[in-house]
């Protein structure tokens, strides 16, 4: 982090524009670095032809979930397929392994995916889910569907504060109607935990950007 500050510093000394160009650059290069803040406590790339231990999809009959040898996610070859038919009408999950979050106090979700749909409203949602069982989901996070979605990587920070479980299973969720999906593409799901800072903060981030917005000024 500081030395991407560093430039940011001396591109202030060259110029506005300069200045604007190498922290934007900066920011960019940046960020990844914040995903990986904490412990990797979570890591599924999907990467042999089947589910790994702990792994399951749970819907009806109407979804079928597959490892696919395709790339649209924009990762490596193979990845998670998830393929309604035009029937579906529910909701339909990826579960994750149990994760143990003992000795942590927020996480960072961080996968990446894409949807293939038509245009328009499509009455369907995806999100994350977590459960103490299994059975029992709690919605933390939901993104309403208005078309399809590019190739994106999410990252989502959560404070486990409220929680009432330190041993979850996540999911990621697909929920409404199937008439307009084709394919929901997923990969490299991966989770980082953590301990507050000092200052009772998720992780260094807000401070840092209080640099970057300074410097654009």
């Amino acid at each position: 982090i500081y030395f991407h500050i560093f430039y940011i510093f001396v591109a202030k000394s060259r110029g506005w524009m300069k200045s604007h160009l190498l922290t934007l650059l900066a920011i960019v290069f940046t960020l990844p670095l914040f995903a990986q803040q904490g412990d990797v406590v979570l890591c599924e790339g999907f990467y042999n032809p089947w589910l790994e231990e702990g792994w399951e999809a749970k819907g009806d009959d109407w979804v079928v979930w597959y490892i696919s040898n395709t790339t649209y996610a924009g990762c490596k070859p193979r990845e998670m397929q998830m393929y309604p038919d035009v029937n579906f009408e529910g909701t339909t999950r990826l579960v994750t392994p149990i994760v143990e979050l003992d000795k942590y106090e927020f996480i960072n979700l961080q996968f990446n995916h894409s949807l293939e749909a038509t245009e328009g409203e499509l009455d369907a949602r995806i999100g994350i889910g977590i459960s103490p069982n299994g059975e029992d989901w709690e919605s933390i996070w939901e993104d309403t569907l208005m078309g399809p979605i590019t190739q994106s990587q999410y990252l989502l920070t959560f404070d486990m504060e409220e929680w009432t479980t330190k041993s979850p299973q996540f999911c990621l969720y697909f929920s409404g109607h199937g008439a307009y999906i084709t394919s929901w593409y997923i990969d490299n799901v991966i989770i980082f935990a953590a301990k507050k800072n000092k200052y009772g903060g998720m992780d260094d981030t807000d401070e840092v950007m209080k640099i970057f917005f300074y410097l654009l000024l």
